[in-house]
């Protein structure tokens, strides 16, 4: 488990972790000053109270991940908000039963798998490895402590082992692949009448009157988008570097300090015996494998020669001949595995049997040359930068925080920003939900606009353009959604009524042609019809990508056809154009055409499946014994 969190370590839990050490400061202890003493609590699990507030930012989470999933589609007339407060409450409580289930049901990470976990973060990397001062600092910049740190890490460690222990134990038969099979390789032969909407508008005259009434019916659809003008101030790393000068003495000595970060690696030469079991191979084949290994490990203990022993039981064919030998090792060059247990070694030395992605190997570091210095003016403007990035993301951090506490004090306005962090305030205009330039191109930004606290007058919190660009905003002149003059859009408007009548018309002559071919007439005769063209596409799979989405949808959902009557479906196609489909044939998918690597591909992704919807399913039923309490509706 620990090793698909090390490799997943960017997805939820690396975001939950990240999320953690990310800069939003003014979110941090807004608990303690929005909730708890005489405020009652608008949920309880268990011993756990739901505040207003953790349900507020619950809720513009939610907000901001529709806002992104629709982009310009996106309209608050699209979803209820009191559907989507409900909803957020929801989470919340699943949240905390799920953790009180993993607390109740024991499961435990170990310190090791924290520290591991924690190690693997690029935030607290530096020059590719875990960085203990680059660690405190950030966290500290952030007001966390180092143990809380650990235990929200730790939370989220042994949440992954609830989850993984319902979704990862799910089991799936051969009948269930096969039958997975027989429907995904399922062709289907159709052909379809096509009734063009095109040729239905033309000659369609409209009314003043429908003109009208269509226009006031839909007019969501004729509205300007909100608009804003806003004042920003922003703090970036890059920036603050442009402001560090340092002197040659400063460099010098920086350089004299981080000698280090200026070595270049000496050559490191290697020999390996390899046992081939790559990834995929058969348990027992492997650890007949490993068992050979541990053999060979014993007799080169035992002083036998290691150029003998990689000419007699390497796997590896080109280097056996050779003793072994692998020449010059450079980073990356042979996996993690490899370089953790070559890095381990001195000269002459062998590793223990090491388990990489082809097998199983036994490594010796034959020779290694000294690591060797960069004379300064050979790096002179890398320690500048280095400099300059240290002393600037010092103070950075340092801004940072003072930055999301200010705007929190002082929700009304920038002034205090710039007052005392001499930031400058900027402008931006003409910023809608789905468009805007400079700052207000990052969707971040845009979201942070139109937050309904924003548009209440206050400053946004601290929006992360990225981990060394921040931005405070407030609005400055807003201009909500109005409806267009019908002559501006009057166009449009006629467009919409002729589509109307047009779809009408082609449904009452599909409907007149489907009543035909159902009676026996045959669908090629109705081809020879002014304005219906026919199209026999033959079979297809469920995947085609040469065909409309509609038409395979609709031709997967018709009934099977008889030996000798095919079955047909009326259907509206993405263009408009009204379609009359027949099915003549249906094939199965063959399982005499399942390969074993196939199979085995099969069996994963349905036990994945599977085991996400007993985990919803389970999910679900947490709370029916758990003591969740509502003390009233989500507001």
């Amino acid at each position: 488990m620990l090793d698909r969190l090390r490799v997943h370590v960017k997805g939820w839990l690396g975001v939950v972790i990240l999320i953690m050490i990310s800069i939003p400061f003014a979110l941090f202890g807004l608990q303690n000053y929005t909730s708890g003493g005489s405020e009652t609590p608008i949920a309880e699990v268990g011993e756990y109270k739901i505040y207003q507030a953790e349900l507020n930012n619950a809720y513009q989470n939610r907000v901001a991940q529709l806002k992104e999933q629709y982009g310009e589609q996106y309209s608050a007339d699209l979803f209820s908000e009191e559907a989507l407060r409900q909803e957020s409450l929801n989470r919340l409580v699943q949240d905390q039963l799920v953790l009180q289930t993993v607390a109740d049901d024991g499961y435990v990470a170990s310190d090791k798998a924290v520290l591991d976990i924690i190690s693997k973060l690029d935030a607290f990397q530096k020059d590719g490895q875990f960085d203990k001062a680059t660690y405190e600092q950030l966290l500290q910049a952030r007001g966390l402590t180092t143990a809380s740190f650990v235990e929200n890490v730790r939370s989220g460690i042994t949440r992954e082992q609830f989850l993984n222990s319902i979704v990862g134990t799910t089991l799936i038969d051969d009948s269930e692949i096969e039958e997975f099979y027989r429907l995904t390789n399922q062709t289907r032969d159709i052909k379809y009448l096509s009734l063009p909407i095109t040729s239905a508008i033309t000659g369609l005259t409209v009314t003043e009157e429908e003109v009208e009434a269509n226009y006031a019916e839909n007019e969501h659809l004729y509205k300007t988008p909100e608009e804003a003008s806003i004042d920003y101030v922003e703090l970036s790393l890059a920036k603050l570097m442009l402001e560090v000068e340092p002197t040659e003495e400063e460099l010098l000595a920086f350089y004299e300090s981080e000698q280090q970060s200026y070595s270049v690696a000496g050559h490191r030469r290697a020999s390996h015996i390899l046992f081939e079991a790559p990834i995929g191979t058969p348990e027992v084949d492997s650890e007949e494998k490993r068992a050979q290994a541990e053999l060979v490990l014993t007799r080169l203990k035992q002083g036998e020669s290691f150029t003998t022993l990689a000419k007699e039981f390497s796997d590896d064919i080109g280097s056996a001949k050779i003793g072994g030998d692998l020449g010059i090792i450079t980073d990356g060059m042979m996996g993690d595995e490899f370089e953790t247990a070559l890095a381990s070694l001195k000269e002459g030395e062998v590793s223990e049997v090491t388990q990489t992605a082809y097998g199983f190997q036994i490594i010796k570091l034959t020779s290694k040359e000294s690591d060797k210095v960069q004379p300064y003016e050979a790096v002179k403007d890398k320690v500048s930068e280095l400099f300059r990035t240290n002393i600037a993301s010092e103070k950075f951090y340092q801004v940072a925080e003072r930055l999301a506490e200010l705007s929190f004090e002082n929700p009304d306005s920038l002034d205090p920003l710039v007052e005392e962090l001499g930031l400058t305030i900027k402008l931006q205009a003409g910023v809608t939900q789905t468009n805007g330039e400079g700052v207000s191109a990052s969707n971040k930004v845009r979201r942070a606009i139109f937050n309904e606290d924003v548009l209440a007058g206050n400053n946004s919190d601290v929006v992360e353009l990225d981990s060394e660009h921040l931005v405070v905003l407030r609005i400055n002149q807003y201009k909500p959604e109005e409806v267009k003059p019908l002559d501006s859009v009057k166009d449009r408007v006629e467009l919409a009524v002729k589509t109307g009548k047009a779809i009408e018309l082609l449904n009452k002559k599909g409907s007149d042609f489907l009543a035909k071919v159902q009676s026996g007439f045959p669908i090629d005769d109705l081809a020879s019809q002014d304005g219906v063209t026919l199209q026999d596409i033959g079979p297809v799979t469920r995947n085609d990508k040469t065909v409309s989405a509609n038409l395979l949808r609709e031709a997967f959902s018709m009934s099977h056809p008889t030996a000798d009557k095919p079955s047909f479906k009326l259907t509206t196609l993405e263009n408009g154009d009204v379609a009359l489909i027949e099915l003549s044939k249906i094939t199965d998918g063959d399982k005499a055409d399942i390969t074993e690597a196939s199979r085995e591909s099969f069996r994963e992704f349905l036990a994945r499946l599977t085991g996400e919807v007993t985990l919803a399913a389970s999910l679900a039923n947490l709370g029916v014994d758990a003591d969740v309490v509502y003390s009233n509706k989500a507001e």
